[in-house]
């Protein structure tokens, strides 16, 4: 499950879709990976493994009742108290008062306390050691070397593995690597590990199936949260005039960069592989099945009039970044954590799913 903020509900309706036509109340799923909000949606997944109806079930009531005050304090008493660091920290170097750095806009304490109470840590070790689950990950930025640095947990010794920029460690998941998984840059602050702080997984994650592939699977299911665009449409509209782009825009096209892209390449780069290995049968590699679940919609014009139903507060910030009714709807697909947007996007992602039941039983054997 790739990330995307409030995206991730998509992934939500696509599980209990995947669950129903599996049928399986156990072991329905081996292993899973996420990166980002798709972290909390693996992890809360992975301590219900023990019963899959109840898992995505409560899952997508646990969605159902998502407000953004949920997710990030949005008390004036808060937003004033970081907004004048903010203005503070201009005077002094990018350094508050305190000495610590400028690095977020909003306070993530709630998501931390929702994720506590939500989800089951010890539960994830003990559906491991009970087979209902093999291995669980996610991904997270290491912002001293800029590294993207996977934790996971499993039943099985799996051996942790390096590759350029990107390396593993074996590790109980906890509230912590949750919550880094999901920061989602400049807006959720760093989370510290350890010594060092860790941010979102796919600042640098460049080969999302990989750590799924590392814990031993031989068939994957990725979850997409972009709608595949019409190359031409896309051509036309990237060469006609177009106003100077605000602050929002340019954020919601660097979230995009950020949390989108990764994944379809990495598919496509497996598709390639697997190509080159049906045409070599003498090929000492291995073939892994691959099946993309993406949106049929765009998700961010999803966000449009969604302005009116979002807190007083996070209207103004986001008003302050170019955010409207018509600009900036990338930049609002990440942070609109309202059930007007999330509940659309779980039905989206159930009736999808379910459009492709009789492709998706051939390929999980159901």
């Amino acid at each position: 499950m790739t990330g995307g903020g409030a995206r991730a509900a998509y992934q939500v309706g696509a599980a209990r879709a995947l669950f129903e036509i599996s049928g399986k109340d156990q072991n329905f799923l081996q292993m899973i990976s996420g990166n980002s909000a798709g972290a909390i949606n693996s992890l809360y997944l992975a301590a219900n493994a023990q019963d899959w109806d109840v898992a995505t079930h409560n899952l997508i009531a646990l969605w159902r009742g998502l407000t953004p005050q949920k997710i990030y304090d949005l008390r004036i008493k808060s937003i004033s108290e970081i907004g004048l660091k903010w203005l503070g920290g201009t005077m002094f170097g990018g350094m508050t008062k305190d000495g610590s750095p400028l690095n977020h806009f909003l306070d993530t304490a709630p998501l931390r306390k929702l994720l506590t109470k939500e989800i089951d840590f010890t539960q994830v070790k003990r559906n491991l050691d009970s087979s209902h689950l093999s291995g669980i990950s996610l991904a997270t930025t290491n912002f001293n070397t800029g590294s993207n640095v996977v934790f996971y947990q499993s039943k099985e010794d799996i051996p942790q593995w390096s590759r350029t920029d990107r390396f593993s460690v074996k590790t109980n998941i906890t509230v912590d690597h949750v919550m880094a998984s999901s920061a989602i840059p400049f807006f959720f602050p760093p989370i510290q590990i350890q010594d060092s702080f860790y941010g979102d997984g796919c600042i640098r994650q460049t080969t999302p199936l990989s750590p799924a592939i590392h814990l031993g699977a031989e068939k994957i299911i990725a979850i997409g949260v972009r709608h595949p665009h019409n190359q031409d449409v896309v051509r036309t509209l990237t060469l006609a005039a177009s106003k100077n782009p605000t602050l929002g825009q340019i954020l919601g096209t660097m979230m995009n960069a950020i949390f989108l892209d990764s994944l379809e390449a990495d598919v496509e780069r497996l598709q390639r592989i697997n190509s080159l290995i049906e045409s070599n049968p003498n090929s000492s590699l291995k073939k892994i099945d691959i099946l993309m679940l993406r949106p049929s919609k765009d998700l961010g014009k999803m966000t449009q009039k969604l302005n009116e139903e979002l807190p007083r507060t996070l209207r103004y910030l986001l008003k302050g970044i170019g955010v409207s009714d018509d600009e900036g709807l990338d930049l609002l697909s990440y942070l609109a954590f309202d059930k007007a947007y999330t509940l659309p996007l779980m039905e989206l992602g159930y009736d999808d799913t379910m459009k492709r039941r009789d492709e998706i039983a051939r390929f999980i054997g159901a």
